[in-house]
């Protein structure tokens, strides 16, 4: 289940983002009058009508409610911390540490780690009654090539925690090691990592910032890193944009006031603010990338704003973005002005979104035949006209120059519908995609599958049954994951949360299930065959053994290539599973 919490981990960074701004600017304002507290009134209540103003999971008050009202005493007395204070104030953070270990004339002392080394949930609280490792959100894997049980490169990257990187991710010896590689960057919020397709040696690594899942506490980022030698430094791409003024949007049509509007001209980073759902390398031409980004739900961590700040005046437009030059300029894609919120000072309610999407593109990839045709699935229309369209699947043949939607969306009336897609190549040199489509869980998710979808009209097959119908329940904006092993077209995983109505003798919960037969059967995942006796005062655990089991709320999986071990992502942290199947079906009962 998820629940909307405000705690994060902080990089010094982003903790210092209010400190260092200007000299000449006050770091706070002091006032008993009755005027500046009616100001302050007035601001924080224009805060939580923005947020009121967005249906979805972020909207509710909660435990986000003091992290708001710090927002807005510390935006006072204006109603946003513009973002290039946030930059600024990295920059200034960057400044005083070289500064500082420039006049170090001794060697510094060296820190460290006394423990503990391992979070342990002891068995009495989990769901399967075995004691259980956890490491907090997992939202992206990057599996470099050649891996093998003497040697293999895994690198994570967690919603809160940087990126993370071994070279022994097979090791099942407790001395197994992972390394902090991200220390340089701007934020510890990663919303996806991808290996560059054109380095065989698997050093060339990309980290989007911010996470794209729709969660109250999915924090925006500042942009893309890119390193080339497996982490030791790295670079922050440019990554500039100049996207004109848009050609208008009719806010009565949507929220029956507001008039006609127009998204300004944007001109600077194209995804500071933002968050990164995807990264796509051309193989053929690594200077061609295609990035997603969604609006993010909260600022980067400090800014402590629920869902207002994504709606923060001056931050640039989302979707579906191109570079022809490795990342230094990006052209932003079939985008067109989207209405969220007339009511809002300035130009904040009114932006410009690939595919008209109130939330962005959550998935990107390119065919594995043909690196010009793009495949992206966004959130849907619900902020453009004509209302409650689109969403769903999209493909370019062109390398982005247009596009058509082959897959619709579920309810293309909810914004937090999302569909997660998987393709790969079959033997015949056609492209099958796999499709889980879901959002507040009414109607059920459900699971589709096309043989054909590099040209024409695809035609997609329905494979929703008793198995899988409804896998990511109520929060599939938060939790779906679709993949399928590369060079393994008939295996496909899906991920999701916790079904708590069927779990306990009838299923294992279906955190992850797997199916090897192109999606017509699946096989729950969730636990392990070990038979372990329920330890006695167990709190959840209604069986009488305790297998292994995974954490709910599902994000990112990995298959190593040649065998049956994958690696799986969820907030509970990363499992690893062995390369051997058994039938525990004599553990289920009708």
């Amino acid at each position: 289940m998820r629940f909307a919490v405000a705690g994060t981990l902080l990089s010094a960074a982003v903790a210092m983002a209010f400190v260092a701004v200007k000299p000449s600017g006050p770091l706070w304002v002091k006032s008993d009058s009755k005027d500046a507290i009616n100001k302050f009134r007035q601001d924080r209540a224009r805060l939580f009508t923005n947020k009121m103003a967005l249906p979805g999971p972020e909207r509710g008050g909660g435990p986000t409610t003091a992290d708001e009202e710090e927002y807005a005493k510390r935006a006072y007395p204006a109603a946003y911390i513009p973002f290039e204070l946030t930059r600024n104030a990295h920059v200034a953070w960057s400044d005083v540490r070289a500064r500082a270990l420039a006049r170090v004339t001794q060697p510094l002392g060296q820190w460290t780690l006394v423990g503990p080394t391992s979070a342990k949930d002891p068995d009495v609280l989990t769901f399967s009654g075995a004691p259980y490792t956890t490491s907090g959100r997992i939202t992206a894997f990057a599996l470099a090539p050649n891996c093998s049980e003497d040697h293999c490169t895994l690198y994570l990257a967690a919603a809160g925690g940087g990126v993370w990187k071994t070279n022994h991710a097979l090791d099942t010896s407790p001395s197994q090691t992972w390394d902090f590689i991200s220390e340089s960057f701007a934020t510890n919020a990663i919303g996806t990592l991808l290996i560059d397709p054109t380095d065989p040696t698997g050093n060339t690594l990309y980290a989007g910032t911010g996470e794209a899942n729709a969660s109250a506490d999915s924090e925006a980022g500042f942009g893309i890193y890119k390193t080339t030698d497996g982490g030791d430094t790295w670079t922050h791409l440019e990554a500039h944009t100049d996207v004109p003024a848009g050609t208008g949007v009719n806010c009565n049509a949507i929220f029956g006031t507001g008039g006609f509007r127009t998204a300004p001209a944007y001109s600077g980073p194209a995804f500071d603010g933002r968050a990164i759902s995807s990264i796509v390398i051309d193989r053929n031409n690594p200077s061609v990338i295609y990035v997603g980004s969604t609006r993010a739900v909260r600022g980067v961590s400090s800014v402590l704003s629920g869902g207002v700040v994504s709606l923060a005046p001056g931050l640039p437009p989302y979707g579906l973005w191109k570079s022809t030059d490795g990342g230094a300029n990006f052209t932003l894609l079939n985008y067109k002005d989207v209405c969220l919120n007339p009511t809002l000072p300035g130009d904040a309610g009114i932006i410009q979104s690939s595919f008209g999407s109130t939330r962005g593109v959550n998935r990107v990839a390119s065919d594995p035949s043909t690196s010009s045709t793009i495949y992206a699935a966004a959130f849907p229309q619900n902020n453009a006209t004509p209302l409650n369209t689109k969403g769903g699947v999209w493909r370019s043949r062109d390398a982005g120059a247009s596009w058509r939607q082959i897959k619709s969306a579920l309810n293309p009336a909810l914004n937090t519908d999302r569909a997660e897609f998987a393709v790969t190549k079959l033997a015949n040199g056609n492209t099958r995609m796999y499709v889980g489509d879901g959002n507040t869980g009414s109607p059920d998710a459900r699971f589709y599958r096309s043989d054909d979808v590099a040209t024409g009209s695809p035609t997609f097959t329905d494979l929703t049954t008793d198995q899988n119908i409804g896998y990511c329940t109520g929060q599939c904006w938060y939790d779906n994951v679709v993949y399928s092993p590369p060079g393994r077209p008939g295996t496909v995983y899906l991920g999701g949360s916790f079904s708590y109505a069927t779990y306990g003798f009838s299923t294992n919960g279906r955190a992850f299930l797997r199916s090897s037969d192109a999606g017509a059967s699946f096989t729950d995942m969730t636990w392990d065959a070990t038979t372990k006796p329920t330890p006695p005062g167990s709190c959840c655990q209604p069986n009488s053994i305790a297998p292994n089991g995974m954490h709910p709320d599902s994000h990112a999986i990995v298959e190593v290539p040649g065998g049956n071990i994958a690696f799986f992502g969820s907030d509970g942290g990363i499992v690893r599973s062995s390369a051997s199947f058994s039938d525990i079906s004599s553990q289920c009962t009708a």
